[in-house]
Formats: C-alpha cells, structure tokens, sequence
C-alpha cells in the first residue's frame, strides 16, 4: 500500500511538473482548421502604431495587426484594421481584411485578437490569445483558427505583413478616419463636400487594394453621388 502511495505521488508530481512547464514556455498555438497548431518561431513588431505578432512552423505563416500596442480586445472583420492574415504551405494568403465568396458564405469574416497583458520586460512580451476565419482575395477558400493562444511573445522588432497586409490596413485605417470625419459633419457645412470626396476617394483606394467580393464596400460608394448635398 505505501508503495502504491508513493508511486501515485510521484506519477502526480511528475504531471504538476510537467504541466507547469508548458504553461510557463514562450507559445504561439491554436486549432488551425480543427488542427493543433504550434508555432516554432514566433516574434512581435509595433507596426503603424499597433502590434504585428507572427508565427511560423516552417510551413505555414500566422500574422496578427492590431491597431494599438495597448491590452485589449480587437475585433476582425469587416472595416476593421486589426487584420489576421494566414499564408498557407502552398503560398496562398488568406485574411480577415477579404469577404467570402456568397457561395461559401453569408457571412462576413469575423475574429478576435486579445491582447491580455504586455509585460515590461527585455524585450517585453505579450500574452493574449485569438480566433478568426479568414478567406483568400476572392473569396472562395477558407481557414479558420481557434483557441489561439500568444503566451510571452517578444516584442523584437523586424517584422514585415504578408502580401500587401501593411497596406491594406493602412486603407482600412484610412477608410475609418474619413468616415468618422465623414459621419461628424452635416451636409449644410461647406467643407461636407470635400470631406465626402475625401471618404469616397478612401473607400475605392481600399476596393484597389483589399478587394470588395461581395460589393459592400462599392454599395457606400455609390450610395455617396457626387457629394453634393
């Protein structure tokens, strides 16, 4: 009986070992199309003055933009600036920034990119986690990622986005900015003109670069005329 005891002990401190260590390492993992996922190198950059967190395993590539290098959650999807953009083994991008086809999806993209604690530390590190679905430039393939965690992530600068994902968010951020000026002015103010056209130039700037599968994004600008009130 005692050595039974004994060997339980043992078995269980072996696992609180075991478990603590997995818990305490620097990781960047999640379900990667109902796959477990690990990243073998992960790193992190403050880019356009938000975070820009990668991973790879030597196949496939995770990026992560959020719009501010602060805690806090950041939502995907749509005409948001925080992007997930994923690069597939076969060299296919997907991202959060494309809309799915109709065919595949009625839905829009949708995630999240939590970003719990930055501990200050050299370098700092991020801790948080993530999910998204994301599609490719046209639409008709997806991926999907859950249960991501981002466990001590450095922050070590160097990074650049995938395929053109520096400027899509840019064209997100700028569509953002104009239509908040865009919504705070009436059409009696004499300046709703240009600001209208400054919106509108902003919208078909992000159509050039990000796409617009579903014709959202034409549907505003056209809904807009000639900006003459």
């Amino acid at each position: 009986m005692k050595k039974l005891t004994l060997l339980f002990i043992t078995i269980l401190t072996i696992w609180s070992c075991g478990d603590e260590v997995q818990f305490s390492s620097p990781a960047m993992q999640g379900n990667y199309n109902t796959d477990l996922w690990r990243a073998t190198s992960f790193s992190a950059d403050i880019d356009f003055g938000g975070f820009l967190i990668q991973g790879s395993n030597n196949l496939e590539i995770v990026q992560l933009i959020t719009q501010n290098d602060a805690a806090g959650t950041y939502e995907l999807g749509g005409d948001s600036p925080n992007i997930a953009i994923v690069k597939d083994a076969n060299g296919v991008v997907y991202s959060t920034a494309n809309s799915p086809d109709p065919s595949i999806s009625i839905y829009p993209t949708d995630g999240q990119i939590i970003i719990q604690n930055v501990i200050n530390s050299t370098p700092n590190l991020i801790v948080g986690s993530f999910w998204f679905n994301a599609y490719t430039e046209d639409g008709l393939k997806s991926v999907n990622f859950n249960e991501g965690v981002l466990h001590r992530i450095p922050i070590v600068g160097g990074l650049v986005a995938i395929d053109g994902g520096n400027a899509c968010l840019e064209a997100n951020q700028l569509v953002i900015s104009t239509r908040n000026v865009f919504n705070a002015t009436d059409d009696t103010m004499p300046e709703f003109t240009d600001i209208c056209n400054a919106y509108k130039v902003a919208l078909i700037t992000k159509i050039d670069i990000c796409g617009d599968v579903d014709g959202s994004i034409q549907m505003i600008v056209d809904s807009l005329g000639d900006c003459i009130p």
